[in-house]
């Protein structure tokens, strides 16, 4: 009877342990699983922002390049410039739809400076139209005014950029300046 019951109590020990090792393996399986997928749940979201910012950059450059060409052909040739203007305001829309999407994912820091950033494009092309309704294109107060809204979008740009590689965190000033 010793053998018998030293059977069933090493097939017990046997089964416990068998069991408290299933259970310990789900365990870290399980907490190895929940850290996985908040990693890949955190680089998708830091994409996707990415992504969104990369847009809103995109979309700013490309109304820019436009109203600076208008501008550039009102300064120098003196012509009205109005092929780029109609280009720079066709263009508006897609900023608008761009910044949005920065407060949709971003946080609330890159929201105003996405803001800020349409709003630099916005004076900028408030100022080539009022520049263009001017009957004389050497008046300094306009080019003043020119350069100005110019600066302040680049400055504008800067900025964003910066936050935008703080927030992802992106080492480097590989997009400055561009």
């Amino acid at each position: 009877m010793d053998q018998g019951l030293a059977a069933v109590f090493g097939a017990a020990v046997g089964v416990i342990g068998s069991a408290m090792t299933g259970a310990l393996t789900w365990a870290v399986t399980r907490t190895q699983l929940k850290t996985q997928l908040q990693a890949d749940r955190q680089r998708w979201q830091l994409e996707l922002r990415r992504e969104t910012y990369l847009g809103l950059l995109t979309a700013v450059r490309t109304a820019r390049g436009a109203l600076a060409t208008a501008l550039d052909e009102m300064e120098i040739s003196r012509a009205d410039g109005q092929p780029h203007m109609a280009e720079a305001w066709r263009l508006l829309p897609s900023v608008e739809v761009a910044r949005t999407a920065v407060h949709l994912e971003g946080p609330p820091e890159m929201a105003a400076l996405a803001t800020g950033l349409a709003e630099g494009l916005f004076a900028l092309f408030r100022n080539a139209y009022a520049w263009r309704q001017g009957t004389d294109f050497d008046d300094p107060d306009l080019a003043a005014a020119n350069r100005q809204a110019r600066a302040g979008l680049v400055s504008a740009e800067k900025e964003f950029i910066a936050a935008a590689q703080q927030h992802l965190g992106i080492d480097g000033s590989s997009l400055i300046g561009r």
